[in-house]
């Protein structure tokens, strides 16, 4: 059955166009909006483990799957060992069908756990998130959101020795998409098993096992302790401190100027602050589980801890004054030693280039990544998300999406609805917040997000970060330059010179299309070289197709100076197969995976310049055909290294 959502129509306008779907189209169900959840009663369940390390691997498989014929088949995800799936998101169209509600029961999806024969869960797609949605609060707080053609599904499905998620198609499908993000982790007890079956005709899930209900349980909240000051402000920023050890359970601002005023707040002894954003881009007008604005009104619920003091400062961004009322609940309490600090920072662009991803969030040492607010970003069909997690490390990740609107849970341009973790009230302002399946990194992060050119993108990052930002990996993770040259198609010769004029080829970006490529700068940065939006260099910088570069090859060139001959142990990070060439002699090469992931190298480089070089293969992965590497080097090894992405005077 067919959901339809009426939203934003004056009320005569809604009662008639209510009456005309009655009329004519029964089979359709008609809803008003969903009653608001009840925020305050959720928010123990999805921000409490937050200010906690997290030992699990996050992963993601994002598909652009094209022209589905009745009877095809593909396995979205496979996995061995435990862990669990928190959040699926997908939306199809057919042939004909240029509506932006696609039609009923065309995939059918069925999961298969722990090597099973038989799939604890078989049903159509939007079927299945239809049961979800039916089940209420009973299992988590936030079961499904399906609106207007793209469907979420949140009940956890947990597995111990494995899990296959395998689709068919039912009918002609032009297009389906889908993102799966889940976790991998040591197994712990048994858990409940997600099932579904048939019942009257209709698709029920529930859980064999006990599994814990979300509203069992509540916060100590005896010795918390609530405390309003008034501040004013003007030329001078206001200021005041509290005194820890404990943990600040909300932060509410109340005033008639909020969006004038930035905050910052310094946990300890920190000299930086650690929270540092304007008012008007942490809160906007977004209500969810962790951010709540109301007229006059701005109130933050991440838990914020902190072993000494927390310095808050609020200033104004025009040099105007005035005055607001802040509150905030403290819970007194001694932190685990290895408690978290709670982090947010601005960050804007002030002219995207359309081949280049916006970097939201750059940070090094161990943490978790949980979310973010997205401004003025324009329409994103030119990329969406993408996380960089943990080159220096033996796990390095690579968690790519989509497209814009879909990576905050919406499809076909749609917006204009909050939940407690996915909102867009409107195209230039929405957020997202991982509290279902945080992003957990060891050694760095990088989240960036694609924009198309001459946009003005503004962005708010929350993370949560161990006190020092140091790294005990044995790995350097570079910034260094390179030379890229691509896309090209598999079949196109190489030039040896990084001098060398225009290439002509054909790559297929969305349907073959002859390009012409010439050798450009790139950085890698934390570890990783992202090429995924190279092809932007010469073609659609500005309106794009919502494709990124299909089956071809890059290269990819930089130059290392080492003081004396040595072999120097590298990871190198890839999922496509990856030709490495040192000095002009073949390495490795090294085959491709499912899944992107670590592969060990020696370098044999000569004292003095070394050209590395590596051509990357791109072909249909996990990740909808994220392009690039990673890279990290032996620490003392590393450590005299010079890089260049110009060859030498005396280059090979």
């Amino acid at each position: 059955m067919l959901r339809v959502c009426i939203r934003r129509w004056p009320p005569p306008w809604e009662l008639v166009f209510t009456a005309w779907l009655a009329l004519v189209l029964p089979t359709i169900r008609v809803c008003a909006e969903q009653n608001p959840p009840d925020l305050a009663a959720m928010r123990h369940y999805y921000l409490d483990q937050l200010i906690y390390p997290q030992a699990y691997l996050p992963g993601k498989n994002s598909f652009l799957i094209q022209k589905m014929h009745r009877g095809d088949s593909k396995t979205l995800l496979q996995v061995t060992g435990g862990g669990s799936v928190r959040h699926i998101w997908s939306t199809w169209s057919i042939p004909g069908d240029n509506s932006d509600v696609p039609a009923p029961r065309r995939i059918l999806m069925r999961v298969f756990v722990d090597g099973r024969s038989k799939a604890s869960i078989a049903g159509y797609v939007d079927e299945l998130c239809q049961a979800a949605e039916a089940t209420g609060k009973r299992f988590v707080p936030l079961p499904a959101f399906n609106y207007q053609g793209a469907f979420n599904f949140y009940l956890p499905i947990m597995f111990s020795r494995g899990i296959r998620i395998e689709i068919e198609a039912a009918d002609e499908v032009e297009e389906f998409y889908t993102q799966i993000d889940y976790r991998s982790e040591e197994p712990g007890q048994p858990e409940a098993r997600l099932v579904s079956e048939e019942s009257g005709g209709s698709l029920k899930l529930d859980y064999l096992g006990v599994l814990p209900s979300w509203q069992i349980g509540s916060r100590n909240t005896t010795r918390l302790t609530h405390t309003s000051r008034t501040l004013e402000y003007g030329k001078q920023a206001a200021e005041f401190r509290v005194s820890g050890p404990g943990m600040l359970r909300e932060l509410s601002l109340q005033g008639d100027s909020l969006d004038d005023l930035e905050l910052q707040v310094f946990w300890d002894d920190h000299e930086q602050a650690d929270v540092q954003a304007p008012l008007r881009y942490l809160f906007a007008d977004f209500k969810n589980a962790a951010l709540e604005s109301g007229p006059g009104r701005r109130t933050c619920y991440f838990p914020m801890p902190f072993r000494k003091r927390a310095r808050v400062v609020l200033r104004s961004l025009t040099g105007k004054s005035g005055r607001l009322t802040v509150t905030y609940c403290l819970e007194p309490r001694q932190l685990r030693r290895d408690t978290l600090y709670f982090h947010a920072r601005y960050a804007e662009a002030t002219d995207t280039r359309g081949y280049e991803q916006y970097p939201v969030l750059e940070a090094r040492g161990p943490g978790v990544f949980v979310g973010v607010n997205l401004f003025d970003s324009g329409h994103n069909h030119g990329g969406g998300d993408a996380a960089l997690l943990d080159a220096g490390t033996s796990t390095p990740r690579v968690l790519h999406g989509i497209c814009g609107e879909d990576y905050f849970g919406f499809a076909w341009h749609h917006f204009g609805t909050m939940t407690p973790l996915t909102g867009a009230p409107a195209h230039e302002r929405r957020y997202r917040l991982h509290l279902e399946n945080p992003y957990p990194f060891h050694d760095s992060i990088r989240f960036l997000f694609g924009v198309f050119a001459r946009q003005h993108p503004k962005s708010v990052a929350f993370w949560y970060a161990a006190a020092g930002q140091g790294s005990d990996s044995h790995c350097l993770i570079l910034d260094a330059p390179w030379k890229i040259l691509g896309p090209v198609s598999e079949h196109t010769a190489l030039p040896d010179s990084v001098s060398a004029g225009l290439i002509e080829s054909v790559v297929s970006i969305n349907e073959p299309t002859p390009l012409k490529v010439a050798w450009q700068d790139a950085s890698m940065r934390a570890g990783f070289l992202d090429a995924t939006y190279q092809f932007r260099h010469y073609a659609m910088t500005e309106r794009g197709t919502g494709f990124v570069a299909g089956a071809g090859k890059m290269e990819m060139i930089t130059w290392m100076n080492a003081k004396t001959q040595s072999t120097v142990k590298v990871v190198l990070g890839h999922d496509d197969r990856v030709l490495v060439r040192v000095n002009g002699k073949t390495l490795a090469d090294v085959p491709a995976r499912r899944g992107f992931g670590p592969f060990p190298l020696m370098l044999p480089l000569k004292a003095g310049w070394n050209r590395i070089a590596m051509t990357v293969y791109n072909h249909e992965n996990v990740n909808w055909r994220w392009w690039g590497i990673s890279l990290a080097l032996n620490r003392e090894q590393s450590r005299s290294l010079q890089f260049r992405s110009e060859p030498p005077g005396n280059h090979p």
